[in-house]
């Protein structure tokens, strides 16, 4: 009998080692990725600021906002809110202005640069650059984008969910239970851990998926590259300015990185 009690006791012992192996190293390897998931989207956050800030110093170029909104949608990109979502930064990007012989060349100029500088940083937030791998020189990775993030976010609440679900700890409390015929026969006299119990545990315990809406993430949409649009731009500058030289020409002065 001794021999078999021990045979039993190692089995249980090993069994034991194995599973809460497996269950913490497992809790384990979620918390780690809900952790660099949470730097990755305050990255992504910050690159969406940046894009907002150039698209709030190419409204304060076009001085109406119904004019910049409208410009846009033609350029295929009908953010309405826009605007007021830029106004929310803490301060418009700034720059030196383009040299140019008169005040309107030099205006058309500056509007031109703020929308080609406000789509580049729209593209890399959304789908991300390309920049040196720190950790091989040799190459280069992709920054941290919108796109990304999604699918990451994706991702890792399918591992929640499977992890929530596939190996909680009421399962492995049951399991460790049915091994222990000590303990099951002393919880058939005093009662052990009620169904609810065991939910409840469950609950305490699970991982909460990632909620993507919830990060507040700018929603931007990327319109045509300059190129594309870069005539329309010049004849909206020429409007604006002949209309309002003055108020231009203060809007591009208060946006001067040089002054």
């Amino acid at each position: 009998m001794a021999g078999r009690d021990d045979f039993f006791s190692e089995f249980y012992n090993e069994a034991m080692l194995e599973m809460a192996g497996n269950f913490f190293s497992r809790r384990k390897e979620v918390e780690g990725r809900l952790e660099r998931f949470r730097g990755l989207a305050d990255e992504v956050r910050s690159a969406g600021v940046a894009a907002l800030r150039r698209w709030r110093t190419f409204f304060l170029l076009l001085l109406e906002d119904d004019r910049a909104r409208e410009f846009l949608r033609q350029g295929g990109a009908d953010l309405p809110g826009l605007p007021a979502l830029a106004a929310t930064v803490d301060a418009p990007w700034r720059f030196k202005t383009p040299f140019g012989w008169t005040g309107k060349s030099r205006y058309r100029k500056s509007v031109a640069f703020s929308y080609r500088a406000a789509w580049e940083a729209t593209r890399e937030y959304l789908e991300g650059g390309y920049c040196r791998d720190p950790r091989n020189p040799m190459k280069k990775c992709l920054t941290p984008n919108y796109a990304t993030l999604k699918r990451l976010a994706e991702a890792i609440n399918k591992e929640v969910a499977a992890v929530n679900t596939g190996q909680t700890p009421a399962t492995v409390l049951g399991y460790v239970k049915s091994l222990d015929t000590s303990e099951l026969a002393r919880e058939s006299v005093t009662g052990g851990l009620l169904g609810e119990d065991f939910s409840k545990i469950d609950r305490d315990m699970a991982f909460n998926p990632i909620d993507f809406p919830a990060l507040n993430l700018p929603d931007l949409l990327l319109p045509k590259p300059l190129e594309a649009v870069e005539d329309a731009l010049d004849a909206l500058c020429a409007a604006v300015y002949e209309a309002h030289p003055e108020d231009a020409a203060k809007a591009l002065a208060a946006l001067n990185s040089a002054l």
